[in-house]
């Protein structure tokens, strides 16, 4: 494609790390002390002051509002952590919206708030890849992170649940889709998983290509093509165990596939059809698929299955292409902070940079292969052969459900039992 071209993995960004001299070792910890302290006492101060402004800013709006609104601005700060400990992420957000006495309140909170879901609320897999901030650094806005990484991985789960169920089980009964159901749930954590790595995978890229010293000749907003970054690839996946990192990449494989049938033209239209509905005859490319995998996610991935029929899906593809390009949008710099990049300095490096996108069939890939190799120990015996069989029939969905979903039961089940269901 024009927008895509294959180049070399750009180089370093020029910049030398800093390294400590021998001479301030020695006084290390001390500063490190006294900086500790200084940030604690600076921390407490400014909670004074943010105290005593939300106390006076609630009196003076207690006295126009009503009486149960007087009375939960004047209420106590345990108090009101404990109340909003109760609600739900939107209901916070929605008494953020509501006036900015609340939102001061909501926002003087935050640490306790995000404390207490850590604790409560966020499953084990969630702190241990995404691990909360120190006390004395929580902010609303991890938790509001994690809601957004977590209502993307729903959002993408029931899509594929729904393209098993209407796609491949077309004629199944009632017990089939209640056996379906309970696999829903195991799911959802291997979906956030690969949310993790195509996130990470994204940062390292960003990091890489912006705000990089480059030739005067290479100034040009431009998108292209690289080699793979396997190493990095090995840093990502160190917070995985080998057997949770194994399916997880074999749920990426299974997104990779539905995606990739999904976005090519449906079998049964002629050419006439195709015409008429103006669909292309050739499938997505791979860089098109890779761009989307990187920059926009799982959610992204989702937005996409969502879509009715063929048209409506390749239609997105390319907007969501070309609404990133400081050419063909206006308002790309909006669309560049969903993707991450928040710094002001970065975005405006984005019209001169050259950001390049790991070619499809090295996301990934190759690091299960190296851990797959005889000389590996990263994987057991039975994970290699397992894994060599269902590379070779690319039943990825089988695999992670322990069954085989097409027929709809556990392959140890008694095959005559039609369980007195009835059929769709």
């Amino acid at each position: 494609m024009d927008r895509f071209r294959w180049t070399n993995s750009p180089g370093g960004s020029g910049r030398a790390p800093v390294v400590a001299r021998d001479k301030h070792r020695a006084s290390g910890r001390k500063t490190l002390s006294f900086g500790r302290a200084a940030e604690s006492f600076q921390h407490k101060l400014v909670a004074s002051f943010r105290s005593v402004r939300r106390s006076a800013l609630g009196e003076e709006l207690a006295q126009k509002g009503s009486p149960l609104y007087r009375a939960l601005l004047l209420l106590p700060n345990e108090l009101l952590v404990q109340i909003l400990c109760e609600l739900f992420v939107a209901d916070i957000l929605a008494l953020r919206r509501a006036s900015r006495a609340l939102n001061e309140v909501v926002t003087a909170c935050g640490p306790a708030l995000v404390r207490f879901w850590v604790k409560h609320k966020m499953g084990s897999l969630h702190i241990k890849l995404y691990p909360p901030p120190r006390t004395n650094e929580a902010h609303l806005q991890y938790l509001l992170a994690m809601r957004r990484r977590h209502i993307a991985s729903i959002r993408l789960t029931r899509e594929l649940a729904t393209f098993v169920l209407k796609d491949t089980l077309r004629h199944t009964n009632r017990r089939q889709k209640e056996m379906w159901a309970s696999v829903y749930e195991k799911m959802i954590p291997l979906v956030f998983g690969v949310g993790y790595f195509l996130e990470e995978h994204r940062r390292i890229l960003l990091e890489r290509d912006l705000g990089r010293i480059r030739p005067r000749s290479h100034i040009g907003y431009d998108i292209c093509t690289t080699p793979g970054i396997t190493d990095q690839e090995r840093n990502i996946l160190k917070r995985l165990d080998p057997p949770l990192r194994l399916q997880c990449f074999y749920m990426y494989c299974f997104i990779l596939q539905v995606l990739m049938r999904k976005l090519r033209p449906p079998t049964y239209a002629g050419s006439v059809e195709k015409v008429f509905r103006g669909w292309h005859g050739k499938p997505a490319c791979v860089e098109d698929v890779a761009f989307v995998l990187i920059l926009g996610g799982v959610g992204a991935v989702a937005k996409l299955l969502a879509c009715q029929n063929y048209s409506e899906r390749r239609r997105l593809l390319h907007a969501f292409i070309t609404r990133l390009s400081p050419h063909e949008n206006v308002r790309w710099r909006e669309h560049w902070r969903e993707v991450g990049v928040t710094s002001h300095a970065l975005l405006d490096d984005i019209p001169c940079s050259s950001i390049g996108i790991t070619q499809l069939d090295r996301i990934w890939t190759p690091v299960i292969v190296e851990g797959m190799s005889a000389q590996s120990v990263e994987f057991t015996p039975y994970d290699k052969d397992r894994y060599a069989e269902v590379v070779a029939s690319r039943n990825f969905v089988n695999e992670l459900m322990g069954y085989d979903i097409l027929r709809g039961r556990p392959p140890d089940e008694d095959d005559s039992d039609d369980g007195g269901g009835d059929d769709m």
